[in-house]
């Protein structure tokens, strides 16, 4: 199906079904937990075997963290669809239907997610599915912030932890992924990182250049101004 004709089909699904406040909650929840399943079985023994970074947070919190997140998303995508009727100007009708049409597509991108990493365990897969999953929250909570301020607020959260989830991703991926893109992005990652630390080693060694520079003229200007109040106390007492 063309990206068009995906986004008209998620903005009229999203935009009938999100009027109902249990319809709109549920959806993601459901969805959510059905694309779950598959990779129930694989997610605690293959997250632990992975090289993850110190603030990695575990397994065990993802479920709870996400079961809020959709009933906070879902509500927005509540709000939105309220907006979205006949008796709302068309500026903001047109916005709605616009940020409805990117939720359903991030919606899609969500629950394609844990399948990929968790289930196919395709690390580089599923850290392009989370760039686009991030980058389609931004818009659309851009989108909800226009419809209404308190949806917008309701997406923040999501967008939050979604951010999060795809450093993390990429971190693992760095880590422990494989093939020519992994070895290139680790390589540039080591040179960015080398490149950081000399500089840091440049800018330290300038500071100490200059502090030093500003001690000698210190002592130079207290010098001058010793040996100017010795000329002055010398030039009275020829005066007296």
């Amino acid at each position: 199906m063309p990206l068009d004709n995906c986004h008209q089909v998620c903005q009229s699904f999203n935009t009938h079904l999100a009027r109902y406040p249990i319809v709109a909650v549920g959806l993601p929840l459901i969805g959510g937990f059905l694309t779950a399943v598959p990779a129930h079985r694989t997610v605690h023994d293959f997250y632990s075997t992975l090289k993850k970074p110190s603030w990695a947070a575990p397994a065990c919190a993802f479920p709870p963290i996400w079961a809020a997140l959709y009933v906070t998303v879902g509500y927005a995508s509540h709000l939105v669809a309220l907006r979205s009727g006949p008796n709302t100007l068309p500026s903001i009708r047109n916005l709605a239907h616009t940020g409805l049409g990117i939720y359903g597509l991030n919606l899609a991108l969500n629950f394609a997610w844990s399948p990929l990493m968790f289930w196919k365990e395709k690390i580089g897969a599923a850290l392009v599915t989370a760039g686009g999953l991030t980058l389609s929250s931004i818009a659309m909570a851009s989108y909800f912030f226009k419809v209404d301020k308190c949806a917008g607020y309701l997406t923040i959260p999501y967008v939050a932890v979604l951010g999060y989830a795809t450093a993390l991703n990429y971190d693992i991926w760095i880590k422990n992924g494989k093939g020519e893109a992994c070895d290139k992005a680790r390589k540039l990652g080591k040179d960015v990182s080398d490149a950081a630390k000399h500089a840091k080693e440049e800018i330290t060694d300038a500071a100490h250049h200059l502090k030093d520079e500003a001690k000698d003229a210190s002592r130079k200007a207290n010098h001058n101004v010793k040996h100017a109040n010795d000329a002055a106390h010398k030039g009275d007492k020829e005066h007296h």
